[in-house]
């Protein structure tokens, strides 16, 4: 289907008279897309053509209306559409601005991100998406490879984040959204109520905005499970695992975009209201304690210079005997330090030392004994449990529409 378009665009073709077509740059189930020139402006464009069961119109005159809906969205977050040709007969197209720059999931796949960094991308992403939501419009596939990143003019931060394909869906017949192969969404990034049939509205975006945020800070894919239907059945009893490593506040916030409930889940504007005033180094300052499962409120304070100073003032004013021999001054401060010496650590110090040798003491015998343990264990394939219908039939629908 998608094949089809793309061999009907050729590069060089010169579309309506207004884009000439330089090089495809992505296919995927719906749509292909070019990256073009506007003769008329003289930049560069890319252009999406859809499939033509995805962009059969059902009502030209609603299809204008949505059109311009999706037209009238600001943000600098949002890839911007500049045009529209929803009744085209060869196929309907959407020219939009383009972005040059990778993917976040071409970045993740180099390494996490840091926290700063995710900070502000989630308030761009955040943002964008409220100014979505007002406008009624659901994205309905938000994932890494749907996030565009572009140099940002100022030196920090390093990047900023375009969210793409935003009202793709909204401009689909709703009647042909069940059409195996036009789903729109991918099964990592699904929210459970989705997962089920329901209607996807705003929360489902904040959900998968939570697992891909988690997918930035770790590097890691939550609901990994090679098998698609176990991946999409486990998201409908568990929510995902949020590693501590994050730091509390990111831990706080993903775990409540991502929680089962969908009225549970903070709205776009919560979530860029928590973002905005999250410190930069939240995971880098708080990783280090949460390893050696101590809370930073309960961490010793250093000494301060005056107990030092009360110490030795106790030290010289100690009494004197007549059996001890005069000595001078340099004697009697060297006398001081070695007594100071004897003394030792503080009680509090050598309690700390004692409990950090014992936690890396456990933690080297777990790492000695658990794979010994793992040895002896297979783990079994789950046994997933027959669902009852209609849930079970939609579910095997569901595996077949949407991409891994």
């Amino acid at each position: 289907m998608t094949d089809a378009i793309a061999s009907s665009r050729k590069t060089g073709e010169l579309v309506d008279g207004r884009y000439r077509l330089e090089e495809r740059i992505g296919t995927g189930g719906m749509a292909t897309v070019y990256r073009a020139v506007d003769e008329s402006l003289g930049r560069t464009v890319a252009i999406k053509f859809f499939s033509p069961a995805a962009a059969e119109p059902a009502d030209a005159a609603r299809k204008t209306s949505e059109t311009r809906v999706l037209a009238s969205l600001n943000h600098h977050a949002l890839v911007t559409l500049f045009d529209a040709n929803v009744d085209a007969e060869d196929g309907a197209y959407l020219v939009m601005e383009y972005v040059s720059g990778p993917t976040l999931a071409q970045r993740i796949e180099d390494a996490p991100l840091p926290s700063d960094a995710v900070a502000a991308m989630a308030l761009d992403l955040a943002e964008a998406l409220h100014v979505v939501h007002d406008a009624r419009i659901v994205h309905r596939d938000i994932k890494p490879s749907n996030i565009l990143l572009t140099p940002a003019p100022m030196a920090e931060p390093a990047f900023r984040a375009k969210l793409a394909d935003f009202g793709i869906a909204y401009l689909i017949d709703s009647a042909r959204v069940t059409t195996p192969g036009l789903l729109v969404g991918t099964a990592a990034y699904l929210a459970p109520e989705q997962v089920r049939g329901a209607d996807p509205a705003a929360p489902a975006d904040i959900y998968a905005l939570g697992l891909v945020l988690c997918e930035a800070l770790t590097g890691h894919r939550a609901y990994a499970q090679a098998d698609k239907r176990e991946a999409l059945f486990a998201r409908l009893s568990d929510p995902p695992e949020i590693p501590g490593s994050v730091g509390y506040e990111w831990k706080s916030l993903l775990t409540a975009m991502t929680a089962l409930d969908p009225a549970e889940r903070p709205t776009a504007r919560d979530v860029a209201s928590r973002v905005s005033g999250m410190g930069a180094n939240d995971a880098d300052s708080t990783m280090a304690a949460s390893a050696l499962g101590v809370d930073t409120d309960e961490l010793p304070r250093d000494t301060p210079t005056m107990v030092l100073d009360q110490h030795e003032e106790q030290v010289e004013a100690a009494p004197r005997t007549d059996e001890e021999p005069t000595t001078d001054s340099s004697s009697e401060r060297s006398a001081a330090k070695a007594n100071e010496t004897r003394r030792g650590l503080p009680a509090w110090r050598w309690i700390l030392v004692a409990l950090l040798v014992l936690i890396v003491a456990i933690a080297i015998a777990g790492m000695v004994i658990w794979p010994m343990i793992q040895l002896g264990q297979t783990a079994p394939p789950p046994d997933l449990p027959a669902l009852p219908d209609p849930l079970s039939t939609h579910l095997d629908r569901l595996m077949q529409e949407v991409t891994p």
